[in-house]
């Protein structure tokens, strides 16, 4: 039996990271001790009944090894006598405390990218304070960035390059989301060796989405469907823009956006002020399957994405992904015949593969029972059978 610590920028939460950790903790915790360890929980989310303890860092600064937080996770290593760390993230404030040069080095440190490599040079873009500023401040970073010389990016990226090759150099295992991604790591990160540590285990489907039946395509309702964050990386405004310009031919179809995120607010005036009909905001729900139920197709229009959960949970109950190929994840979970892959970010070029979908039922059938025998890949007690092999 193996005594397994995850390490984590927040849990319980109802983020990505967060909702992959809770089924791997669901797969594992019959075999195995499962302790947590972050900065904190989100409020109204509890932890798994497989967590036999959570602990959570006294400091919550996030630049640099606060001693405080480098002790406690040492002396949770030795107190629980863990055998394996999973690093979830590869943030570079948790990398540096889960690889601190204490530690004890017969752990075994598992770190797991959550995301597609490179990510961090689109994510510097998409935070808040940078996102607010004005037109001309952000013209003038961009200005410098390309130039070489903007101090606050290049530190941004590099912090996060760093902890990649860091997780590869001084862990055990590198895990990645899809096999595409093993190269893309290598080439990125300039690792050069190493790529023997590297392997791909993808998200898996909760226990509950796995046992979904084949899904009855005509009870199901004319929902185009967005399930996530509202935040900047994952271009709700862009699919409003589409839904305006879909919209008039697409009589009888309804928009839900089912999240929420600090973009809600501008997002929701945005809807008032364009005169869009027939959209609903549904807010963040803890299952989002009611709605999974009932929809027909799942859009999806991110700037970049690791191996979105929301792609995997649609499939298994027999909707179409419409979705931006922002990586190679988004590809391969939606590419032979899994839906209907959009080559650019191109508005008009989205809203005519949606009305063209929507007014093929049966192609929309078709592709719908297709997408729920892929979904058989992410099935938990395959991916947990994985995550076995590599404990072991």
């Amino acid at each position: 039996m193996a005594r397994v610590l995850f390490v984590l920028n927040v849990y319980p939460g109802l983020g990505g990271v967060e909702t992959a950790t809770a089924n791997l903790v669901e797969a594992l915790k019959n075999d195995n001790d499962i302790y947590i360890l972050a900065y904190g929980g989100q409020p109204g989310y509890e932890l798994p009944h497989g967590v036999k303890k959570a602990f959570y860092f006294p400091c919550q600064d996030r630049e640099g090894m606060p001693e405080d937080n480098v002790s406690l996770y040492n002396r949770i290593l030795s107190d629980c006598k863990i055998t394996h760390v999973v690093n979830q993230g590869i943030y570079p404030f948790l990398t540096n405390i889960v690889l601190n040069p204490g530690r004890d080095p017969k752990v075994k440190v598992i770190s797991v990218l959550h995301a597609v490599p490179g990510y961090e040079k689109k994510d510097y873009w998409c935070q808040e304070h940078i996102r607010k500023s004005g037109i001309f401040k952000k013209t003038a970073r961009r200005i410098l960035a390309w130039a070489g010389i903007h101090g606050g990016y290049r530190k941004f990226v590099r912090s996060r390059q760093d902890a990649c090759r860091k997780s590869v150099d001084e862990g055990d295992r590198v895990v990645l989301l899809c096999d595409h991604y093993m190269d893309e790591f290598m080439d990125r990160y300039r690792i050069g060796d190493g790529r023997e540590k590297l392997c791909a285990i993808p998200n898996s489907l909760s226990v509950y989405y796995t046992s979904v039946n084949v899904p009855d395509m005509a009870s199901k309702e004319n929902i185009i469907l967005y399930v996530g964050r509202l935040s900047a990386e994952k271009n709700v405004r862009l699919m409003l823009q589409t839904w305006r310009k879909a919209q008039p031919s697409l009589a009888g179809w309804k928009f839900v956006i089912v999240g929420d995120g600090p973009l809600r607010g501008e997002l929701e005036a945005m809807a008032v002020r364009d005169k869009l009909v027939n959209i609903e905001f549904a807010g963040a729900v803890a299952d989002p399957s009611i709605y999974y139920k009932k929809a027909r197709i799942l859009f999806l229009m991110s700037k970049y994405e690791g191996f979105p959960l929301a792609l995997m949970e649609a499939q298994r109950f027999g909707l179409v992904p419409v979705a931006y190929k922002a990586s190679s994840g988004v590809a391969s979970i939606v590419g032979n015949d899994g839906g209907v892959l959009l080559h650019s970010l191109s508005i008009n070029n989205a809203a005519e593969e949606i009305i063209r979908l929507a007014a093929d039922s049966e192609k929309l059938d078709a592709l719908g029972k297709a997408a729920y025998r892929l979904s058989d890949r992410y099935r938990i007690d395959i991916v947990a059978g994985k995550w076995r092999n590599l404990l072991k």
